[in-house]
């Protein structure tokens, strides 16, 4: 008896057939949100999700100026990833006889890395402008910001009000290339006198709850009274007895100051020791 051999298939059944391959499709979206749908030959979808990215990464910049909203913002961009990731996986395995249209070219899968790449570098340059972090690495501001405080701070306008009891970073008056944080405790046009670590404004004391109590045996530099100039402000470290600020280097000029401390981003020892506690505590 005659074996019965099945048909072949006709030539160009499968021609240009090209399965998608799942954890390609996934891996492309939880990179790129979007170019896994784009792969898949869901482009206009690919696209929305491409837009969605974008808008949160620059939207994301405001964020920075509370660290709850910050770990939201960056929180919420990483589940965006996941879900585009989880569904361009998902989709692909649904597509074994896909066959490529024009929206599966090289040029724009690499316009979709391109855009996000650009937005993600202009984001970053946006924050690191107003929102730039600093690192402390110095005790004279004890005990309210420790050796190895990182500190994201936001940038200072030419029209922001400074108010007495502030954090400010400002540049070193005679070397503009180093950076100091301190608290404001003069302000412009105010008789300033310092004793025995004391600040008295125009005669008076003012109260202070926030610099470290003097150690035994100390001695603190004191300043006579004087009256700062219009554009002037007079800053002391909270570690009154341990610090290096207007006492010794005079008042510093508005234009020299830069930021002012939001809350601690993370905390590293000069041990290496990372310090979870500190993580998101205010700067005040």
């Amino acid at each position: 008896m005659p074996l019965s051999l099945p048909p072949r298939p006709a030539p160009g059944d499968h021609a240009g057939v090209k399965p998608r391959k799942p954890w390609q499709a996934g891996l492309l979206s939880f990179l790129v949100p979007g170019l896994g749908q784009v792969y898949n030959g869901r482009t206009r979808k690919g696209l929305v999700l491409l837009g969605l990215a974008c808008a949160w990464q620059a939207l994301g910049i405001g964020a920075a100026e509370a660290f709850r909203w910050w770990l939201v913002s960056l929180g919420g961009y990483f589940l965006l990833c996941c879900a585009a990731g989880l569904d361009a996986l998902r989709m692909a395995r649904t597509l074994p006889h896909f066959r490529p249209g024009r929206g599966n070219s090289l040029i724009l899968y690499t316009a979709c890395v391109v855009v996000l790449a650009t937005v993600s570098l202009l984001s970053g340059l946006a924050e690191e402008r107003y929102f730039p972090i600093y690192n402390v690495t110095q005790t004279s501001m004890r005990p309210t910001l420790r050796t190895g405080d990182h500190l994201r701070a936001q940038a200072l306008a030419p029209r922001d009000i400074i108010r007495r009891g502030q954090l400010v970073v400002f540049e070193y008056p005679s070397d503009h290339a180093l950076i100091f944080v301190k608290r404001v405790v003069g302000l412009p046009g105010e008789v300033v006198e310092v004793e025995d670590g004391l600040v008295y404004v125009n005669g008076d004391p003012i109260e202070e709850g926030y610099y470290a109590v003097r150690p035994r045996g100390s001695k603190s530099l004191d300043m006579p009274a004087a009256r700062l100039a219009p554009d002037e402000y007079y800053v002391l470290g909270d570690n009154r007895y341990a610090t290096f600020d207007s006492r010794s280097y005079g008042p510093v000029n508005r234009a020299r100051m830069l930021a002012t401390p939001l809350y601690i981003v993370y905390s590293v020892s000069d041990e290496g020791e990372w310090r979870s506690d500190r993580i998101g505590l205010p700067a005040r």
